[in-house]
């Protein structure tokens, strides 16, 4: 293991935002089996009183995983490439941790996600009064806690795992994967260019969605918003797949260089923070703004609020697409422009 500071900073970060995470579970667990929101009992006073205890210590949980997350991406980029033999990006740093931090890394997204969508239930149930969401939202919370261990175990086995005197060879590791020329030209035997096409049509199809969603009456928003997430779901791996296979080539100015981690790197201007950086927001807001629509619908107390953080969703996504595409698009045209053909 090399104890680097940052990496000691993310162990910390991690253990004690678990900790925090466990306090409020505790709590949403004793809500789940005890809330009575009509009683006047004392245990019941005494439990409101916990919960807002849990609701505070959720969300600074929420903040420190958050920075423990954006020091782990950090380190793995720009710090420990440094410090690995052989590592010239984040590749190398994953390669030597056997694979480890890559598991990691999904399954903190993944509870990132829970956090961010107990989060916006959160503020919904604040809305009002009577806090008609609290059993749900506990439901939830307690839903992100084996994950988050999972996260934090993992996280802390693919550090211990990093050796600064074993070597990686990571341009080997993106290289080795093609056994010909042809095979670089496609993934799971589809050619680079239908991926292309495949990507461009879920684009038009979910800025259209987005739209309808932001433009729908009430009586179709919980269509325009399923719509939306479904298209979500499916145009972010495409895209994610595009940038590594084809538009990272506008960034390189090398052919077939399928590392999506020297994106994050310096000399590439870390386009990859904000490229990457739109995908989640995409990943999370189109599910959201279908499940604050859902909301809306199953509470009417809370409609008007449910309806703006569902529409809120819906901009950000938009937003997000906008951005992204002008992103890998614009190189793309500007090299057209100047050379007269595409790389590829």
């Amino acid at each position: 293991m090399i104890w680097h500071p940052l990496l000691i900073a993310v162990v910390v970060g991690d253990l004690l935002s678990l900790v925090l995470w466990l306090g409020a579970a505790a709590t949403a667990f004793q809500i789940v089996i005890k809330w009575v929101p009509q009683s006047a009992a004392r245990e019941q006073i005494q439990l409101e009183r916990k919960a807002e205890t849990a609701r505070l210590a959720a969300k600074f949980s929420l903040a420190v995983f958050f920075l423990s997350t954006a020091l782990l991406i950090i380190g793995i980029t720009n710090v420990l490439p440094e410090i690995v033999p052989g590592a010239m990006c984040g590749t190398g740093v994953l390669q030597a941790t056997d694979g480890l931090e890559g598991r990691a890394l999904m399954v903190r997204f993944f509870v990132f996600f829970i956090m961010a969508l107990w989060l916006t239930y959160e503020k919904l149930n604040l809305s009002r009064p009577d806090a008609p969401l609290t059993k749900y939202n506990s439901r939830v919370l307690l839903l992100a806690l084996p994950f988050f261990f999972l996260a934090v175990i993992t996280t802390f086995r693919g550090i211990l795992r990093i050796d600064s005197h074993q070597p990686v060879d990571c341009c080997a590791m993106v290289y080795d994967q093609f056994g010909s020329l042809t095979a670089a030209r496609q993934i799971a035997g589809i050619p680079n260019t239908l991926w292309v096409w495949t990507f461009w049509t879920l684009t038009a199809l979910i800025l259209l969605c987005a739209v309808w969603s932001l433009r729908t009456k009430r009586t179709n928003r919980e269509k325009a918003t399923g719509s939306l997430a479904v298209i979500t779901v499916i145009w972010v791996p495409i895209a994610a797949i595009t940038l590594v296979r084809v538009y990272a080539a506008y960034f390189y100015q090398v052919l077939h260089h399928h590392c999506p981690w020297c994106l994050f790197l310096p000399e590439h201007k870390f386009v990859g923070v904000p490229l990457f950086g739109a995908l989640i927001i995409i990943t999370l807001e189109g599910p959201i703004s279908y499940l604050a629509a859902k909301t809306a619908a199953n509470y009417p107390d809370l409609l008007p609020r449910a309806r703006r953080r569902s529409r809120l969703a819906g901009l950000r996504l938009l937003l997000a697409v906008v951005a992204y595409t002008g992103m890998v698009a614009l190189p793309a045209i500007y090299w057209r422009l100047i050379y007269g053909v595409w790389i590829g």
